[in-house]
């Protein structure tokens, strides 16, 4: 009976609640067109797909997590990035008090160092701002130093240590903090 109505609300329900808050936008970068626009559920599968070329075969997220994320009555924010049609990239926010918590973000190895995942993290801090947050934080793990050097050009500063964080690999985190100030 709840898996029938789970099917319910993702098919019937969710569609008739779910308002569009980000208004899609184009971009270019290298001459190539992009299209940035909110995540939808048909896109988990293709969620999955890119965190399968960014982590291998450890999927920080399931599909559940990503139904779980997208359904959610938390205000949150989830964007995809499409190349040709093609998920290329995503974000994923939510607000919890003052603050908005980058939850996940990845961009495929093929379109990576391209301004992608720093465009993604503005528009969150723009979807940050008008639901009036004080800060933006994220985990990220200790070994992921390119994404480190991101966060950090884009004024994300660390905070602190989470030691054995990551379940499946028991690594730590570095738990990183951005004071927003309206520009």
């Amino acid at each position: 009976m709840l898996k029938k109505f789970k099917l319910l609300f993702q098919r019937v329900l969710y569609p008739l609640r779910k308002k569009r808050v980000y208004p899609q936008k184009e971009m270019t970068i290298d001459e190539s067109r992009f299209l940035i626009r909110e995540t939808e559920l048909e896109d988990i599968k293709a969620l999955l797909a890119v965190e399968r070329k960014v982590y291998g075969e450890q999927l920080p997220w399931t599909k559940s997590a990503f139904l779980t994320e997208l359904t959610s009555a938390i205000p949150h924010l989830y964007l995809s990035v499409t190349s040709e049609l093609q998920l290329v990239g995503f974000i994923g926010g939510r607000i919890v008090g003052n603050d908005c918590h980058l939850t996940n973000i990845a961009v495929d190895p093929e379109y990576q160092g391209r301004g992608i995942g720093g465009k993604l993290i503005d528009e969150l801090v723009k979807f940050a701002i008008i639901n009036r947050c004080e800060t933006l934080s994220l985990e990220v793990r200790m070994s992921n130093k390119d994404a480190q050097r991101l966060y950090r050009r884009k004024g994300f500063v660390s905070r602190a240590v989470k030691p054995a964080y990551y379940d499946e690999t028991n690594e730590d985190a570095l738990d990183m903090i951005k004071i927003i100030e309206e520009e």
